[in-house]
């Protein structure tokens, strides 16, 4: 028994040091990963506020210069005119960034916790496409909108669910065929409520899919059949995913096998939801 009692001592002590060595030189490898960790933050912080205050002190000047560019347009020759036609585009497309940065700031910084109501996922869709019926009825795009009930509600904020079901159908429209049918369906289950807004276009490309929610990324020009709210600016599909993100859910871009692209907004049917049931879920 002793001779085992001193194998297991001589064993068991050198493994001892070794640990209290290994954490000697681990605790100032965690104490950089922290302080990295913190300098990283720091950094995007400064960088959002920048970036935010960039785009205050734009507001005002392209509103100043769409305004001059519009008096002007009314003494113009033909050629000028065509001039000023392209600059008020410029700008509009200008002040349409400017808004949507400003919108995703203020996503980024105001919590939600004390905005969420239950909201009725359907009489949403249909408020947001009256706002796009200007620009879908030339064309004879048409919507449907498939539910379990009428009545399905989600604790979310009602503005913020307004803007990005909006974005979801203004980017369906935008690469939508003439007389094609933009598609609304709500699935629910005791845990999430899942939207896709499917279009009759040409569908993702492969880079699309990997970059589509991401700031400024503009997809291939060629599946956009029309201008729409947000043409040009790279924010709107970065805007869903931020107001997916704050109410405890997420967003994904897929294609469907008969033809067409879809986005699939997917949120919780109970406020909050823990990292813990996102990850089980495979959000």
């Amino acid at each position: 028994m002793a001779l085992l009692l001193g194998v297991g001592l001589g064993l068991l002590v050198p493994w001892l040091v070794q640990r209290q060595r290994s954490s000697r030189h681990r605790l100032p490898l965690d104490h950089q990963m922290i302080q990295n960790r913190y300098a990283l933050l720091a950094q995007r912080e400064q960088q959002e506020r920048w970036v935010s205050d960039v785009v205050h002190e734009l507001k005002t000047p392209l509103t100043a210069l769409r305004l001059v560019s519009e008096s002007l347009a009314n003494d113009c020759n033909p050629r000028q005119a065509r001039l000023m036609e392209r600059s008020q585009k410029e700008i509009v497309r200008l002040q349409s960034l400017v808004e949507g940065l400003l919108e995703l700031s203020r996503l980024e910084n105001t919590p939600l916790q004390h905005h969420t109501t239950p909201v009725t996922v359907v009489d949403h869709v249909k408020t947001a496409w009256q706002v796009l019926l200007p620009l879908a009825e030339p064309r004879h795009v048409d919507l449907t909108v498939t539910s379990p009930s009428p009545a399905v509600t989600v604790p979310a904020d009602p503005s913020r669910l307004q803007r990005a079901l909006l974005n979801l159908l203004d980017n369906a429209l935008r690469h939508s065929p003439n007389h094609g049918t933009i598609q609304v369906k709500i699935v629910t289950d005791q845990t999430w409520l899942k939207l896709d807004v499917a279009d009759q276009g040409s569908g993702f490309s492969e880079r699309d899919l990997a970059h589509v929610f991401e700031r400024f990324y503009r997809g291939d020009a060629s599946r956009a059949r029309v201008s729409s709210l947000m043409i040009g600016s790279g924010l709107g599909l970065a805007i869903v995913q931020q107001i997916a993100t704050t109410h405890g859910g997420t967003v994904r871009a897929l294609n469907r096998p008969e033809g067409g692209a879809s986005v699939r907004l997917i949120l919780p049917m109970n406020s909050p939801v823990s990292s813990e049931t996102r990850l089980t879920a495979g959000l």
